[in-house]
């Protein structure tokens, strides 16, 4: 006899084998046994965790020769036929392949005749969500007043694609994913009856790869069956499926939460040099600050949001106590936006190695030092003002760069007397006066413009004018009135407060005021002066973080 696969060979035949959907398996035989049957279902859920095996095993409780019974004798011609997929009662359909008004139509045509020899005639759609607009609607009136004798399954792993006219004539029903405790306990019952060697490690990472769906666990075990000559070990199903170990995401965790950034990037050249998917790295991380974020909130009693063995939890919760939770919060941030950057980039190592430095390497972003000195040399000119705070965008004199602006500017660069260099400013975290407020004014509207860009572009209109005691009066000249007015709501404040206290570590209560002598906020020296030697002016200036 050929060999069949563990997915087929232990694919449930009656309503108790099936795994992790007691919820619905209860509904279904209440309904049989009170014979309280609704004409259409609709079975929802992710793939590999029941549905098409529980709507087998509805139609082969309806159809069996011994009677209607949530015990199907698996033994009769209705029973084996069905499962077997060749009953002319029990008509399986692949939306997928079936999709067009076409097939509908005939369907609609075999509707009408009875069943062979069973008590229903059961059309069990898969993917049903794949059937086309046009295809739905033929469907409906046959589905909403159907012959007596016929039901309708239908399943999907997209219900929000499946026309809502559909599912207000069915009884929805929505299958869950297997936790890892299910799904190993039903491992290791197969590898019993199967006399297989696998550690318990092992079969923790399968049911853990394996995200709920007890198919795809199963067929993970299959493939790792081959290796039966030994026992199968946790390194065979990681090295199998290119998994990253618990081991290292903790190890990785630990020196992030130490600040050591070489050993971070050690670890992720480890992971690289391993052969290791660099998506499946991002998704283990922001899981793992996510398990780190409910256990840092609840503690022991909110453990049991945390899918894991009872070793993993203890380790979890004591690695918890070496971050806060703000940086619990900024490292799940941060691993999100690089899977954003890394689809842009077409590259995952560059961004994740920024990531693990941006939050491993300390940047007070309260002090701002301005250079002493401006380089003589014109590229090392242009890129200091390339950094300076707010970045500008200006206009250089003639040659492939010239512009408009200022078409008589000069090009050549003559050494700066060292002198005449402004002294150093720097922006202390400590009493903070209207100063200091001016200075982080750029930082601050960054830090809001990525929350709202549309408040930072407003707020930029404006600037700080006044301060007295924790009153920050914020000014804006009359012909930017429109600009205070849409920022006077109460959302918009709170998040104004929120970007000034992170920015200056200090709380403030902001008010909005029309000032008829609002100033241009200055440059700084080294832009300004930039400006003089080239005598240009500046054209765009754009937001943009402020560090030293």
């Amino acid at each position: 006899m050929s060999y069949i696969v563990l997915a087929r060979k232990y694919r449930p035949q009656t309503f108790q084998e099936v795994v992790g959907q007691s919820h619905i398996i209860d509904i279904l035989t209440h309904a049989i046994t009170s014979q309280r049957l609704a004409h259409a279902y609709l079975f929802c859920g992710p793939r590999g965790i029941g549905k098409t095996s529980c709507a087998r095993i509805l139609a082969k409780a309806l159809n069996c020769q011994k009677g209607m019974t949530v015990h199907p004798c698996g033994q009769c011609p209705s029973c084996v036929e069905i499962a077997n997929g060749t009953s002319f009662d029990v008509v399986e359909i692949d939306g997928a392949s079936n999709r067009g008004i076409d097939e509908i139509r005939a369907l609609r045509e075999n509707v009408k005749f009875a069943p062979s020899y069973g008590r229903y005639k059961i059309y069990i759609v898969d993917e049903v969500h794949m059937l086309t607009t046009e295809a739905f609607n033929a469907l409906l009136k046959t589905l909403e007043e159907p012959p007596e004798y016929v039901k309708f399954i239908f399943a999907t792993t997209e219900p929000h694609k499946v026309l809502a006219t559909i599912v207000s004539r069915c009884q929805k029903f929505d299958f869950k994913r297997a936790s890892i405790k299910t799904i190993t306990d039903k491992l290791e019952q197969i590898v019993h009856q199967e006399n297989l060697k696998v550690d318990s490690q092992a079969m923790y990472a399968i049911a853990k790869a394996a995200t709920g769906s007890l198919r795809d666990a199963l067929s993970i075990l299959d493939q790792l069956s081959a290796l039966s000559i030994k026992t199968v070990q946790e390194s065979d199903v990681v090295g199998m499926l290119g998994l990253v170990e618990t081991e290292l995401i903790f190890s990785l965790a630990d020196a992030i939460a130490v600040k050591n950034c070489t050993q971070c990037l050690e670890i992720l050249d480890q992971i690289i040099h391993q052969g290791k998917d660099m998506k499946q790295l991002l998704r283990n991380m922001i899981e793992h600050y996510r398990h780190l974020m409910i256990v840092k909130v609840g503690g022991q009693p909110l453990s049991r949001l945390v899918d894991y063995p009872v070793a993993v939890k203890e380790r979890l919760l004591s690695q918890s106590q070496q971050y806060s939770l703000a940086d619990i919060l900024k490292a799940i941030d941060t691993f999100v936006d690089v899977q954003e950057v890394a689809r842009v980039m077409d590259s995952f190592q560059l961004p994740v190695e920024i990531a693990l430095a941006k939050l491993t390497i300390p940047v007070n972003i309260n002090t701002l030092v301005v250079e002493k000195k401006i380089m003589p040399a014109k590229t090392a000119q242009i890129s200091r003002i390339a950094n300076q705070k707010g970045h500008l965008d200006f206009s250089l004199g003639p040659g492939p760069q010239a512009s408009a602006v200022n078409p008589h500017a000069r090009n050549d660069f003559e050494n700066e007397d060292e002198d005449a260099t402004p002294s150093p400013e720097v922006l202390a975290v400590g009493a903070l006066s209207l100063e200091c407020v001016q200075k982080a004014w750029d930082a601050v509207t960054f830090a809001i413009s990525r929350e709202r860009m549309s408040v930072a572009t407003y707020l930029q209109e404006g600037s700080p004018c006044a301060l007295k005691n924790d009153l920050l009066v914020i000014g804006f000249p009359e012909h930017a009135r429109f600009h205070k007015e849409a920022l006077e709501d109460k959302a918009t404040i709170a998040l104004i407060n929120k970007a000034l206290k992170e920015q200056l570590k200090s709380s403030f209560r902001v008010e909005l005021k029309i000032v008829d002598d609002v100033k241009d906020r200055e440059h700084g020296p080294v832009v300004t002066k930039a400006l003089e030697k080239f005598q240009g002016k500046v054209v765009h200036k754009w937001h943009q973080e402020h560090k030293a």
